[in-house]
């Protein structure tokens, strides 16, 4: 509903106003982030399929939200028109997919969750047992809020950096290579995780994570061509692609599904406060230079994907101890 409204207003010219509808836009987002793979989750369990089900379903979550960024990329082009006549086309459209979405989910099947909270308990609680008392979560609220606020840096900056010192470059033909790495690199992701992966490996997490930080500190400090430029920025990408469901996994095998939203918001909050810390200081005070901000990025990679590599050898030793017990 709040992308039907955004949509609504954007489409007439004389109801638009930016900071409004951005805000909502970024609430939407953020809400359908963490509310849709807790819907997934919730259905998974209700036709008790098998796990490795459930995580083919994470990679092909990312893998088409990179198609359908793609497509709308195509759509928009198709439907871009002059505003002489005050109806921008592209948003009408947004407003009735939006529209569609609604009517889907209003007809689909709600579930009753009554049962899992009274086990758990009132959420204040259940959240500081399993969230913030548990290092284990406390890894991953780390780990994704360096992804999130690695991705918030990059869009910011990945224009500026590309047409820095005059340079020309064709941004609408390079946003679409940054989709498709990260198409790739989801794809990737059941080569390394099931029982029927070719490539099982528990430490294909940590080194995605190592590989992004040293694509965006390459990028941080020293001077590239655009060529190599997009190279490197396509290379983050196709790593983010594998940790989203990387983390996802994760979140399923430790978190409660009725603490995931709460997880996941707590995770972009903390991404998202160093990022308005910047843009604050940016406007006013112009003190933060790009390749400090990308460089916290690639600290903040660097640290998780290490934390990451802890708690899977820690998995792994707790998973062998069991079997011994067994």
């Amino acid at each position: 509903m709040l992308q039907f409204g955004v949509g609504a207003l954007k489409s007439f010219r004389g109801l638009r106003c930016t900071w409004i509808n951005n805000f909502i836009l970024a609430l939407a987002s953020s809400m359908f982030s963490f509310c849709f793979e807790t819907w997934i989750v919730v259905e998974h369990e209700k036709q008790a399929q098998k796990q490795d089900l459930l995580f083919d379903t994470f990679w092909l979550m990312t893998f088409f939200e990179s198609v359908s960024l793609v497509g709308s990329q195509g759509i928009t082009n198709l439907l871009l028109d002059n505003d002489d006549k005050g109806i921008l086309l592209p948003y009408t459209f947004a407003a009735l997919v939006s529209i569609i979405g609604i009517l889907y989910i209003r007809k689909a099947p709600s579930s009753s969750t009554t049962q899992h909270a009274s086990v758990i308990g009132s959420y204040q609680k259940s959240f500081f047992a399993h969230v913030l008392r548990d290092k284990r979560v406390l890894i991953l609220v780390l780990a994704q809020a360096s992804v999130q606020f690695s991705l918030s840096a990059f869009w910011f900056l990945w224009a500026p950096t590309i047409v820095a010192d005059g340079r020309d470059a064709q941004l609408s033909l390079i946003y679409p290579c940054f989709l498709v790495s990260r198409m790739l690199g989801s794809a990737g992701f059941p080569w390394f995780y099931g029982a029927t992966a070719p490539f099982q490996n528990d430490d294909s997490l940590t080194i995605a994570y190592a590989a992004a930080g040293l694509a965006l500190s390459i990028v941080a400090y020293d001077y590239q061509e655009i060529g190599t430029l997009v190279i490197l920025f396509c290379i983050f990408h196709a790593c983010v692609g594998f940790i989203l469901p990387s983390l996802a996994r994760l979140r399923t095998m430790y978190l409660p599904n009725e603490l995931r939203g709460g997880m996941m918001s707590f995770s972009l909050a903390l991404a998202n406060a160093p990022i308005f810390i910047f843009l604050l200081q940016g406007a006013y005070r112009q003190n933060f230079a790009n390749s400090t901000i990308l460089g916290l990025a690639v600290c903040g990679l660097l640290a998780a994907g290490g934390c990451i590599h802890v708690l899977l050898r820690r998995w792994r030793k707790h998973g062998r101890h069991n079997a011994r017990s067994l």
